[in-house]
C-alpha cells in the first residue's frame, strides 16, 4: 500500500511538473552592464572577446606628422590617422551608453604633453559623434588614460559600432592594446545580455544566456573569466564545463519583439557548498580580498549569481518538484544595481 501511495504521488507530481511548465512563461533578468569592447589586432575589430592572460599584446607605432624646419625646428603638426575598429553585427536590437575610452600608450621619444586625440563614434560606418581629448600627461610611462565620452546610441538588429582614433602631436607614440592588461577600448553600457535561470542539481550547475555580441566562452573558460565558487573557497574545476548551443527565444522589447539564440555552459561534478557563478569579460578576484590566484585584487566581477540547489521529493540530487532559481548581483564602477526581472509573453 505505501508503495501504491508512492507512486500514485508521484505520478500526480509529475503531471503537476508537465502543467507548469507548459503554461510557465521564460523568466529572464536583462540588467545593464559595462562591457569593455577592446581593439583586436586581427581584423581590426571592436569586440568584448579578451585574449588569454598570457597571450602577448599587439603593438601599433603612430609616427607623428610635421614640418622639420632644417631639422632644428618643429612646425605645422599635423592629425594622424590611428585606425578605425568594427564590432560584429549586433544580434538584436540595443541601447548603449558609450562612457568612457581607455587607452594605453607610451611617447617614443622625449615626452610631449600637448598632444590631442579625436574620437569619433561610429554606427554602421558613420560617425555619430566626435570628441577632442588632450594628452593628459607627457607619455613617458606606458600607463592606460581614460577619455570620458557621453554618447548615446539606438542599434538595431544587425547594426554594427565603431570607433575612429585620431592622433595630433609631436612625437611618435606606441599603442598597446588586445591584451587582458593592455585593454583599449570602449567602455560602453547596456543590456547587452539576457540570462535565463540557472539549474543545481545534484552535482551539476547549468547557467544560460544571450548575449548582444556572442563571444567565445571555451577560451573565457581556460581563461578563469568565469567560474564557479562556493563556501570555504571552494572553486570547481572549469575542465569539467562545457559549452553548447542553447535554445531559442523571442522576448518582448520597447518596440517590438527579438529573436535570441542562447548559450549554455553546464559544469559537472560541482561537489561544493553555496555556489555561486561568477563571471565577467576578463580577470577579476574571485576571492575579494584574500590570496587570489585570478584576476586584480579587489576588482569584483562583472556579475554574480547566487544559486539555490534544486531539492523535491527525491531529495537534494534533484528529483520531482526542484525549484531552482537566482539571485543577481552587478558590479560597475561607482553605481549598485538591482536587476529587473522580466517575463516573456
Amino acid at each position: 500500500m505505501r508503495q501504491i501511495l508512492v507512486f500514485s504521488a508521484l505520478a500526480i507530481a509529475a503531471m503537476f511538473i508537465l502543467t507548469s511548465n507548459a503554461n510557465a512563461e521564460t523568466e529572464y533578468e536583462n540588467p545593464d552592464l559595462q562591457l569593455k569592447f577592446n581593439w583586436k589586432e586581427e581584423g581590426d575589430m571592436l569586440s568584448p572577446q579578451t585574449k588569454l592572460p598570457e597571450e602577448a599584446e599587439a603593438q601599433k607605432t603612430v609616427m607623428a606628422q610635421y614640418s622639420n624646419n632644417f631639422g632644428l625646428v618643429r612646425s605645422d603638426r599635423q592629425p594622424v590617422n590611428v585606425g578605425t575598429w568594427t564590432s560584429e553585427a549586433v544580434e538584436f536590437d540595443v541601447s548603449l551608453s558609450i562612457n568612457s575610452f581607455d587607452i594605453w600608450w607610451q611617447d617614443q621619444e622625449n615626452g610631449d604633453d600637448s598632444c590631442v586625440w579625436t574620437i569619433s563614434i561610429e554606427v554602421n560606418g558613420a560617425e555619430v559623434s566626435n570628441d577632442e581629448s588632450d594628452c593628459q600627461d607627457d607619455g613617458t610611462e606606458l600607463i592606460k588614460r581614460t577619455h570620458n565620452l557621453a554618447t548615446s546610441v539606438e542599434l538595431v538588429a544587425g547594426d554594427t559600432i565603431g570607433i575612429n582614433l585620431v592622433y595630433e602631436g609631436w612625437n611618435d607614440i606606441k599603442i598597446h592594446y588586445d591584451n587582458s592588461t593592455y585593454d583599449t577600448g570602449l567602455n560602453i553600457v547596456g543590456k547587452h545580455n539576457f540570462f535565463f535561470a540557472p539549474t543545481w542539481v545534484g552535482s551539476t550547475v547549468t547557467i544560460e544566456f544571450a548575449e548582444a555580441w556572442p563571444i567565445n566562452w571555451d577560451t573565457n573558460l581556460d581563461a578563469g573569466y568565469i567560474m564557479l565558487m562556493g563556501d570555504e573557497m571552494y572553486m570547481a574545476d572549469n575542465s569539467k564545463a562545457s559549452v553548447s548551443d542553447g535554445n531559442e527565444y523571442t522576448i518582448s522589447m520597447a518596440n517590438g519583439s527579438a529573436d535570441v539564440t542562447s548559450i549554455i555552459i553546464t559544469w559537472t561534478e560541482v561537489t561544493g557548498n553555496g555556489i555561486r557563478l561568477m563571471m565577467d569579460y576578463n580577470t577579476f578576484d574571485h576571492t575579494m580580498g584574500g590570496n587570489n590566484t585570478n584576476g586584480t585584487v579587489g576588482t569584483p566581477p562583472l556579475l554574480t549569481l547566487n544559486l539555490q540547489k534544486a531539492s523535491g521529493l527525491l531529495g537534494d540530487d534533484g528529483g520531482l518538484l526542484g525549484l531552482p532559481g537566482f539571485e543577481i548581483m552587478i558590479a560597475i564602477p561607482a553605481i549598485a544595481f538591482v536587476a529587473r526581472k522580466y517575463r516573456t509573453n
